[in-house]
């Protein structure tokens, strides 16, 4: 098992992930706690901001790499689509989760407490993860073109960005002891095969 695997992508991922959370998560979910209406909004904006600029940065540098998932909603399509094996999905999968696990520890040890908001307790959740992946991996999965990438971030976390990311659900469950984030991870995963389906069976015919 993984013996044809590019540990080199694979590394691109781990890094990558690391990078998208230490930067653009914890930016949009610390951002998103600041209290005041005028205030609250501007940070916000701030942290969505933050968070699209550094993917859109990330894509430039590790598309060439590892084609720059980050995310095992992004991974799971493309081994279905027959454009990965089975060994280099489960080691993507993996370094996204890990990276994720990493930009969590090492925030919180910089910035003890803060990084707590991304909770998950209510179904209804599932519904928006759901729809939000959905149109989440049919844009990444139809155009790669950058300015696409980041728009189409944006507009998603402008809801939950960590409900159309699995791996970044995992690495906080893990890093930060939160509870387990059942709804976000089930809505993203069947939003996941969704938006898979309309890129092949909609938009390719």
């Amino acid at each position: 098992m993984f013996e044809n695997t590019n540990w080199k992508t694979v590394g691109a991922e781990v890094m990558g992930t690391f990078f998208l959370v230490f930067f653009g998560v914890s930016s949009l979910t610390n951002n998103a706690g600041i209290s005041g209406e005028e205030s609250g909004t501007l940070h916000i904006l701030i942290g969505l901001i933050t968070l699209t600029l550094t993917l859109f940065v990330l894509v430039h540098i590790l598309g060439p790499v590892s084609g720059c998932h980050l995310n095992p909603v992004i991974t799971i399509p493309t081994f279905l689509s027959d454009k990965m094996d089975r060994d280099t999905m489960i080691a993507y999968i993996g370094g996204q989760i890990l990276g994720a696990c990493l930009g969590f520890y090492l925030f919180d040890l910089i910035n003890p407490g803060t990084n707590d908001s991304m909770l998950d307790g209510d179904p209804a959740v599932l519904i928006a993860a759901l729809v939000g992946t959905t149109f989440f991996v049919t844009s990444l999965l139809t155009s790669q073109d950058p300015a696409s990438i980041g728009a189409t971030l944006f507009i998603v976390s402008s809801t939950a960005f960590g409900d159309v990311n699995p791996g970044v659900s995992l690495g906080n469950m893990i890093a930060n002891d939160v509870d387990f984030m059942l709804f976000g991870i089930v809505g993203s995963l069947i939003g996941c095969i969704i938006g898979w389906g309309i890129k092949e069976n909609i938009i390719d015919q």
